[in-house]
């Protein structure tokens, strides 16, 4: 191992070929880079359709074929050397970008470390012409015969860079980065066609077409497109776009969770909070939603200029934007008509709880007893909710006509209560002994800013001294909760999302347990009202119920379904 010189090494200017690698190494560090570039000037030419051609991952060959506006023979001269760009010209145009590119570092890096070829035609009656760059040395530079857009052949990739050549993937694993990049682009530019050529052969083909079925071509072994949903919230100098799927559509990763602004994917988590808090309630814990959040806004309210492959975003308006894309989850899923009937309206469930008769033992090897002459099977009740029993003593199972419901008794009950805690204005009431508890100082600062909210919701606090509270006034909703569970509640308070998390804690609570007994009359009132909850999910995400039709039923033994 080498050991360190004692004498300070001198300050030097880096010769122009080395600093020309460094910079070229920020732009491209693997072919999936080239991918990248390549596609956003080829987008930028104005390109109604892109090819892009792979040989062994890129490692080998990277070419992109367009039909955009080409280059005349004096751009196509300059178009690889550093910083030349048709995008930009002054400081101020860096904050009013509107082009995927603007750098004109992208053909330059790629010349640096690779051999570079360019045929390019306009629509004039100038012919086509051929550049050759090799190691960011111009080779030739002649007519030759092509067609209005651009062709770009990278070959030889880091020839010249054996280290960065050394930590290059796998062909499959290198040929994966640039399927993803390629399919960025495709979903945030649906009006264009593309497609992909692997090996010679053609492994995507895009055409051009809305969002839905773009999404679903580019994703078809991820999802399925019959389940995705937009919704679209104007804002000023923005609008939001999200491509959702329906809660049953969730993942365990955030592979299928992107945002797109101004037609590039960019890694901006406060995007994706959004995305996900619109869907809070409606998916459990440790799951996250299919959405692709799309934001069109003034290039003046952003800043791209951050990262070299411009993969990052700053916003000047992001609490705005951020709302946008809460507000469009929250359409998206706003509950859909049921086709079936609905029961009738039934009044505010009582939470009136006592054991129902044990069912009764069953021996192996009992008979059905001789149906009984005169004996007639009870009529369904008014309503069409007949209560056949409770299982596991999790669920309680309900015959409608026509179909089978399986209803968590818990969720259902939670949501009910859910439901209730934010339609209306509690009555609060006095406590007779206020109860006194002690916060830390960011529980103190969060619940003093919270105390109005907490009012409103039901819980009166006040000042009982430094970092002390005390607990005056209830609305009955909360009568049934624990002292210890009353203080949990408070000392959550503020923040964001709080309310939303402060309803569902309480719920959770308050509500049937898993074990608890439940009479027939009670279960009955329960059914009815799941049923007519705007969200059927309880407020973590959690489905209330699972239906089986008649239909289904008769499939599952092999019985005639007409």
């Amino acid at each position: 191992m080498p050991v360190a010189s004692s004498q300070p090494r001198r300050i030097r200017i880096l010769r122009e070929e080395v600093s020309r690698k460094i910079a070229a190494g920020e732009v491209i560090d693997r072919p999936f880079s080239i991918v990248r570039e390549l596609l956003d000037n080829a987008i930028d030419a104005g390109a109604e359709a892109i090819d892009v051609h792979l040989e062994a991952g890129g490692l080998a060959r990277v070419r992109v074929v367009d039909n955009g506006a080409g280059m005349a023979p004096g751009d196509l001269a300059l178009c690889w050397q550093p910083h030349a760009t048709s995008k930009i010209e002054t400081e101020d145009d860096l904050l009013r970008v509107t082009s995927l590119g603007f750098r004109g570092e992208a053909l330059s890096s790629i010349a640096v470390c690779s051999r570079l070829e360019v045929v390019s035609c306009t629509e004039g009656k100038e012919p086509a012409h051929r550049l050759e760059v090799r190691g960011g040395r111009q080779v030739s530079m002649e007519a030759c015969q092509g067609r209005r857009g651009t062709v770009v052949d990278v070959t030889e990739l880091f020839y010249n860079y054996p280290a960065r050549k050394k930590f290059l993937r796998s062909v499959s694993a290198e040929s994966g980065l640039c399927r993803a990049v390629f399919i960025d682009r495709a979903v945030a530019h649906q009006e264009l066609a593309f497609r992909l050529f692997i090996d010679n052969e053609m492994k995507l083909s895009l055409p051009a077409a809305g969002s839905i079925d773009r999404i679903g071509l580019a994703y078809g072994q991820l999802l399925d497109a019959r389940m995705l949903r937009t919704a679209d919230v104007p804002g000023d100098s923005f609008s939001v776009k999200i491509v959702a799927g329906r809660p049953e559509l969730r993942r365990r990763d955030r592979k299928l969770l992107q945002c797109f602004v101004n037609g590039r994917r960019v890694s901006e988590f406060s995007l994706m909070q959004a995305a996900e808090y619109g869907f809070a309630g409606h998916m459990p814990g440790g799951w996250h939603p299919v959405a692709f959040v799309f934001v069109d806004i003034n290039a003046e309210l952003i800043d791209f200029n951050i990262h070299p492959a411009k993969k990052e975003v700053r916003f000047r308006n992001l609490p705005e934007v951020h709302k946008a894309v809460v507000e469009a989850a929250r359409i998206l899923l706003a509950p859909e008509p049921r086709m079936q009937d609905k029961a009738a309206p039934s009044a505010p469930l009582s939470g009136a709880l006592y054991s129902a008769a044990p069912p009764a033992r069953v021996t192996p090897g009992f008979s059905m007893p001789a149906r009984q002459e005169g004996v007639q099977i009870p009529a369904p009740p008014e309503d069409g909710i007949r209560f056949l029993g409770q299982v596991f003593g999790v669920f309680l199972v309900f015959e409608l006509p026509g179909r089978l419901l399986v209803l968590d008794q818990h969720a259902a009950h939670e949501r009910i209560i859910f439901e209730r805690l934010g339609a209306r204005a509690p009555a609060l009431q006095e406590m007779l002994f206020p109860l006194c508890f002690d916060v830390s100082d960011e529980e103190e600062t969060r619940i003093i800013q919270a105390a109005k909210d907490l009012e409103e919701m039901g819980i009166a606090v006040r000042r009982a001294g430094a970092r002390a509270f005390e607990l005056t006034a209830l609305s009955a909703d909360f009568h049934a909760l624990s002292e210890e569970r009353l203080v949990e509640l408070v000392r959550g308070a503020g923040g964001e999302q709080w309310k939303y998390t402060f309803r569902a804690t309480a719920a959770c609570r308050l509500a049937i347990k898993e074990g608890d007994r439940v009479d027939p009359v009670t279960a009955r009132e329960l059914c009815a009202q799941a049923l007519e909850l705007p969200v059927p999910r309880c407020p973590h995400g959690r489905p209330i119920w699972h239906e089986l039709s008649e239909e289904t039923l008769l499939r599952l033994v092999d019985r005639p379904t007409t």
